[in-house]
């Protein structure tokens, strides 16, 4: 199937070393969530920014449901970017998750009493979906010739945000993997931001605001 970049960067938090989703990587999760929703909304020519603001094109929302309730929040008119990543993060993961289940991709399990986690398990139930997505991002990074000239906007927009800020999405690229390949990751994210400039840094600052709490579950 298709996958939005939301559902993609959702996908990349699966460890099959471990054949979980790890409770550690729902840190920041959120925050990536809504950048990569705020990306394809840029990318289909929905939204619109000068590097501090962004704000809706069109009057018809997105078809995807997660897309579509993030553009309707533009419609209020321009907002920063950092106020769109960070302040509802902790709502992106249901959406997503919701979509996913429906694909067949993901289910949800009911948690262990009295752990911390309790309430829900998400099992992977296709794998190739996870495989397909983590090896597009390897491959981006790891073996094509100049990606920041070669590689769209719609193909970059996946490592950058993926491995932005963080070590918490080293199942797709350990710590020495992703030092091998500085200078890639760096190239990727120039041309991220001049496509999209101010929504990395909103990242990066989100990540930093919370790294003490955890994901922007706030």
């Amino acid at each position: 199937m298709d996958l939005t970049l939301p559902q993609q960067i959702y996908l990349c938090a699966y460890a099959f070393t471990k054949n979980k989703f790890p409770a550690t990587l729902l840190q920041f999760r959120g925050q990536r969530l809504r950048v990569a929703a705020l990306t394809e909304l840029v990318l289909a020519g929905q939204a619109e920014t000068d590097g501090r603001r962004v704000r809706p094109l069109g009057d018809q929302p997105p078809t995807d449901p997660f897309l579509a309730s993030v553009w309707e929040e533009l419609r209020a008119g321009p907002r920063k970017w950092m106020e769109l990543v960070h302040n509802t993060a902790h709502t992106a993961e249901k959406p997503v998750e919701n979509q996913l289940m429906a694909a067949g991709i993901i289910e949800k399990k009911p948690g262990r009493a009295l752990s911390l986690l309790a309430g829900s398990k998400v099992v992977l139930r296709r794998e190739e979906e996870a495989r397909a997505v983590q090896q597009a991002l390897r491959t981006r990074v790891t073996a094509t010739p100049d990606p920041s000239s070669t590689l769209p906007l719609s193909q970059v927009a996946l490592p950058v945000i993926a491995l932005e800020s963080d070590a918490t999405m080293g199942v797709v690229l350990d710590r020495s993997e992703r030092r091998k390949h500085k200078h890639t990751l760096e190239q990727l994210a120039q041309k991220f931001d001049r496509e999209v400039p101010g929504l990395r840094k909103a990242l990066s600052n989100s990540v930093l605001s919370n790294r003490a709490v955890g994901g922007g579950w706030s």
